[in-house]
């Protein structure tokens, strides 16, 4: 499965300091605290569903406040926060095992090209370390196989993990159709994102969906893509959709891995209560 995360290419939109707040069928993802790296995150909420209206984030994202003591010095410590943080099988749900290629990074990471074709390259001087890992549901019956992935980002400062937000934001504008790799491409993909800031200033969220055509049978199948950053440290979840899933169970896959993981970076990195 390729993994996309986000180009390069400067960008006009700015996020002032301020935060995207999570607008787009997510309500009631963010979970609460745990005292182990495997902090679960709430699950979906049953009113969740392709239509729904606009829903901000729980508390428990928007009042996170990065701890800058806690702030990782080195890449050693910034690999331990990413794997730390980054979604392992059991966190997407019962039935999800590694896929081939499981875990990548830390000193590499999937670029967009000029060409809209994602390809690998080394991380920039702004960036800590990244870790990708892929995990899937396999093929049962009419159903599957539900390929997903993760990635976690260590930012050196704030204002790194801004831009990589507003470039975000910007990639489906330039590339509404993008190529994975050989067998896989996107077509169609929008972004969502509210430019309100939360009152810490601290986190960020959008999520970009589009149709992913590959070999699986039935293709075309709804592709989403939701991103999120919290401090220093940005998230990601791809899901890829298949025969025997709506585009609701898509949508709702990824916005409970991605909670998971805030719960996990508030553990690691913010202020302790």
């Amino acid at each position: 499965m390729a993994l996309r995360r986000r180009t390069r290419t400067r960008t006009g939109v700015r996020l002032c300091g301020g935060a995207l707040a999570l607008t787009l069928l997510v309500t009631g993802c963010w979970g609460g605290e745990d005292d182990s790296d495997d902090a679960p995150g709430a699950s979906p909420s049953p009113e969740q569903s392709e239509g729904a209206s606009p829903a901000q984030p729980d508390n428990a994202f928007l009042k996170f406040v990065h701890d800058p003591s806690r702030q990782p010095k080195n890449v050693a410590q910034a690999v331990r926060i990413a794997r730390a943080v980054a979604a392992k099988p059991e966190d997407w749900g019962a039935g999800y095992v590694k896929s081939d290629n499981y875990e990548s990074g830390p000193g590499r990471t999937p670029e967009l090209n000029d060409d809209c074709v994602w390809e690998q390259q080394e991380l920039p001087d702004s960036e800590f370390a990244s870790i990708v890992r892929r995990s899937e549901l396999p093929a049962k019956g009419d159903a599957g196989p539900l390929r997903v992935s993760a990635v976690v980002t260590v930012h050196r400062t704030q204002e790194s993990a801004r831009r990589e937000m507003a470039r975000t934001l910007e990639e489906p504008l330039r590339c509404p159709d993008q190529q994975l790799n050989g067998t896989e491409r996107i077509t169609g993909l929008r972004s969502g994102g509210d430019l309100s800031p939360d009152p810490s200033g601290d986190t960020d969220y959008l999520q970009e969906s589009g149709e992913l055509h590959s070999d699986l049978p039935g293709s075309p199948h709804p592709y989403v893509w939701d991103v999120a950053r919290t401090g220093t440290v940005t998230l990601a979840v791809a899901v890829e959709g298949a025969n025997g899933y709506e585009k609701s169970e898509v949508l709702a896959t990824g916005s409970k891995a991605l909670g998971i993981m805030a719960a996990k970076v508030s553990l690691h990195m913010g202020v302790r209560k």
